[in-house]
């Protein structure tokens, strides 16, 4: 890009005719086009480059002790874009740990970031209008649930229409339903993974998807195939890294029975914490991953870090800093 940029400038030779110099600026323009990836463009040549982001449960023992202190120390190191965990909506239609609206709205405008998205549980008829409202006081444009799990095909059917259903009532004030996803949403029901059930039997304009590539793997998939089948679909990527040093398997299924639905009591069994790793260190080939992503047009790639060696707050600047070393991200 560098080059193509540099090519560029040599060519806007001053005091030449415009009708003379038009084979030359055309000819540079080329030349900058075929040097860019081919992601989806917002205006003339300049590429769409997905914006890096955090979900809060990567730091929660910061944010159980201070939320608001948590969020200022995560917007210094860098990350503007904030995605929040809450299992609490009974109680707490917002971001979890009682930060009210307008606390929060303050917060936001003081670090300079924004809540582009959340995972909160339960939405039901008695959460969502609240939900609704606290939401679109802050911003946030995407809300989904971090883990849904199934007993078998109608249970899973019911669960679609429910994602319609909520995605309908998010989309009247402007937001959208995401599914999340883990590893068993590639177990297979009637020759066919779960997570692409969803996608058959959810509707486009309501349920949209935040594809956490490390699960993905874990489930036995390419994250990158998985990705280009969702499409347009694909809004978020959740990212983590899987250590070079563990001894478990990276697909889960050489541990699990495969035929045996994964309930949310067996989720962890044959997982180990030291799997996990900061962006950068691991084994993931992450820069594919992110111009994937860009080229379907995805809005933001969100590190979730599950489990680290470290102290929180240095796991997540450190894969700050990985993050700066590769090319399609912007914050």
């Amino acid at each position: 890009r560098e080059e193509s940029a540099r090519c560029f400038s040599a060519c806007s030779i001053k005091h030449v005719p415009l009708c003379s110099a038009f084979p030359v600026y055309a000819g540079a323009l080329f030349l900058v086009h075929a040097a860019l990836p081919q992601y989806p463009m917002k205006k003339g040549l300049i590429p769409m480059a997905m914006k890096v982001g955090i979900q809060l449960y990567s730091v929660r023992d910061e944010m159980k002790k201070d939320p608001v202190n948590a969020i200022r120390q995560v917007a210094e190191i860098g990350y503007k874009n904030l995605e929040f965990a809450s299992s609490c909506a009974d109680t707490d239609p917002g971001v979890g740990f009682g930060v009210d609206a307008d606390t929060m709205v303050k917060l936001l405008d003081e670090t300079g970031a924004k809540m582009v998205s959340g995972h909160i549980r339960p939405i039901d008829e008695n959460t969502i209008d609240a939900i609704i409202a606290y939401h679109t006081k802050i911003g946030t444009k995407y809300l989904g649930q971090s883990a849904d799990f199934y007993t078998g095909y109608d249970h899973l059917m019911e669960r679609c229409a429910y994602y319609n259903w909520v995605g309908e009532k998010l989309a009247a004030h402007g937001m959208q339903f995401l599914i999340h996803n883990h590893y068993h949403e590639f177990q297979k029901l009637n020759g066919k993974e779960i997570l692409y059930h969803i996608m058959d039997n959810t509707d486009p304009r309501y349920v949209s998807f935040e594809l956490d590539t490390f699960w993905a793997m874990r489930g036995g998939m390419d994250p990158v195939e998985v990705m280009k089948r969702l499409g347009a679909r694909l809004k978020l990527v959740h990212q983590k890294d899987f250590s070079k040093t563990s001894t478990s398997p990276v697909n889960l299924w050489t541990v699990k029975d495969p035929e045996t639905l994964i309930t949310r009591e067996t989720f962890g069994e044959g997982m180990d914490p030291k799997d996990f790793c900061e962006i950068g260190t691991g084994i993931m080939d992450i820069q594919t991953i992110i111009d994937t992503a860009n080229a379907l047009g995805a809005e933001y790639i969100v590190l979730e870090q599950d489990h680290t060696q470290l102290t929180q707050m240095e796991s997540v600047r450190i894969s700050m800093d990985s993050f700066k070393k590769f090319s399609g991200l912007d914050w």
